[in-house]
């Protein structure tokens, strides 16, 4: 029997958030993929769009930030269906509404617990 692990891209310019993410999410049975950057998240999924179920985006990187990706992922046919959940230390009411409006699946404000994220990712 051929069982499906969703396969969930994780960026963060942030080593030990990330690395946080990867250890429970890969607890909870998911396969994962992680990116330090917009721009290498987004190389990651133009090659391979069908491969994430998911994506866990900071809002705040360089080269190319959250709000920037999400746009290019509601932008692009074969991506616009994918849920992205937007990450970042700074939750103002305003960058809530906008992330939203822009088409993200749910806003995650900085510092998280592992509860948390596994009951988003898993909605």
């Amino acid at each position: 029997m051929n069982i499906h692990q969703p396969t969930l891209l994780l960026v963060d310019d942030d080593l030990v958030n990330l690395e946080i993410l990867v250890e429970h999410l890969e607890e909870a049975g998911y396969q994962t993929v992680s990116a330090m950057n917009g721009c290498e998240a987004w190389s990651l999924l133009e090659r391979e769009p069908e491969r994430f179920d998911a994506v866990l985006l900071d809002r705040m990187m360089p080269v190319m930030n959250g709000m920037e990706v999400l746009a290019k992922i509601k932008a692009h046919g074969e991506l616009d269906f994918l849920p992205v959940i937007l990450q970042t230390a700074a939750g103002s009411t305003e960058e809530v509404r906008q992330g939203i409006e822009a088409g993200a699946f749910y806003y995650l404000t900085k510092p998280f617990t592992k509860d948390v994220v596994l009951a988003i990712v898993r909605a």
